[in-house]
């Protein structure tokens, strides 16, 4: 009865060492100061907004690709089916079929070579 009795009393010391212990490493990194601000160097604050406005240029330049894009496959439909209006034969309707598949092959193109110009979006500056 006495060695249980022991060996929950260095079960429970150990328990506890391990649990203040924890606590005392996860505070050890500090908090901020009491104001609630912290301070950020002049050139992190440059380089975020730099940043900022890089990312704003990027999605604007990928927005209107995406427009122009989209603006060319609803010509191409629409042009497929004006043509398919006046079409009376089946080699009329084939070609203006044809002729829309390689409207939009076209502009698909167009778009993958805009978009590898663009480039990767810029990456956040360093913290």
């Amino acid at each position: 009865m006495k060695q249980l009795v022991a060996r929950g009393m260095v079960t429970l010391g150990l328990v506890a060492s391990l649990g203040f212990g924890v606590s005392a490493v996860a505070s050890a990194g500090g908090l901020p100061p009491l104001g609630g601000t912290t301070t950020t160097t002049g050139a992190t604050s440059t380089a975020l907004k730099i940043y900022h406005q890089e990312l704003t240029a990027y999605r604007a330049s990928r927005t209107a690709i995406e427009a122009t894009f989209r603006a060319s496959i609803n010509l191409a439909r629409s042009n497929y089916q004006k043509a398919l209006l006046s079409a009376t034969t089946s080699a009329q309707r084939s070609a203006a079929e044809q002729n829309k598949v390689t409207a939009i092959i076209n502009a698909a193109s167009t778009r993958s070579s805009e978009l590898i110009a663009l480039g990767n979006a810029p990456t956040p500056p360093a913290s």
